[in-house]
């Protein structure tokens, strides 16, 4: 899997609560990493030896980043320049503690059972949650790196490279969940079925081309008789550096979008 990641920096709702045990991880960047948190309450999320700045996701409110708020609606970021607002069809309500560089999370009282795909990095590294809900008391999700405590850090000049890359990321994401063009990004509108499972009719709708990424934007709908679980893996390959899934359970004649952005020469 490749290893560059989206972020963008981020933000978090005050709630004071008391946190319980913590559930300690191993992350490292370019894989995903699962876990349960509570379902009604925040969880902590901390690394190891790091400082949380930046994530993406399907943001439903944040505060307490420099002004971050969710744009208006899909998998978009909480970054300085967004307006704060609430977007109703968002996974997760975020909350941070700037002088500590660590992040709350609580999933959205309306989608309490839904799997949240985050986004999170630090000044070293982007890492992949896989956030489950659960009827648990509030933890901590420790989560460490254990390339970075052997050393393996990335020198300065490929760190600025990787912060222009993470740019054309976030553009790209943001573009694609707008369905429209930005700046460096442009947008070819189709309607090109590719296979998937008997089950399913997927069909690309929409290319994002820009100056490295391309961006697939799909309809999937559910065509068969029993209800269908999507998971972000079930779409990666060689060449992806990020899926997103709007809706991960379907009933039959449910659709959803799944958006899927990869490296430039991976395009057909």
């Amino acid at each position: 899997m490749n290893s560059k990641r989206i972020i963008l920096p981020l933000g978090l709702l005050c709630w004071t609560v008391g946190v319980h045990a913590g559930q300690p991880r191993d992350v490292r960047d370019g894989d995903t990493m699962e876990a349960a948190i509570a379902s009604d309450a925040p969880t902590r999320i901390r690394l190891v030896g790091q400082r949380i700045i930046n994530v993406v996701g399907n943001i439903h409110s944040s505060s307490n980043c420099d002004g971050a708020g969710p744009a208006a609606a899909g998998a978009q970021p909480a970054g300085p320049l967004a307006s704060p607002a609430v977007n109703p069809r968002g996974d997760v309500m975020l909350n941070c503690d700037l002088d500590k560089g660590e992040i709350y999370v609580r999933p959205a009282a309306s989608l309490a059972a839904k799997p949240i795909n985050l986004f999170v990095s630090s000044p070293r590294a982007t890492y992949t949650l896989l956030l489950r809900p659960a009827q648990m008391a509030p933890e901590t999700l420790v989560l460490r790196d254990r390339r970075l405590d052997a050393g393996e850090l990335a020198p300065k000049s490929a760190r600025q490279r990787a912060a222009g890359h993470v740019r054309a990321l976030k553009d790209m994401l943001v573009a694609m969940a707008a369905g429209r063009e930005s700046a460096g990004v442009q947008v070819e509108r189709m309607d090109v079925a590719r296979p998937l499972w008997q089950e399913a009719d997927l069909r690309l709708i929409r290319q994002h081309q820009g100056n490295a990424l391309v961006g697939d934007t799909y309809r999937l709908r559910n065509v068969g008789t029993a209800a269908m679980v999507l998971a972000e893996r079930e779409f990666d390959r060689d060449g992806v550096m990020a899926v997103a899934i709007e809706q991960h359970n379907l009933r039959p004649g449910e659709t959803t979008l799944v958006y899927v952005i990869r490296g430039g020469e991976d395009a057909p």
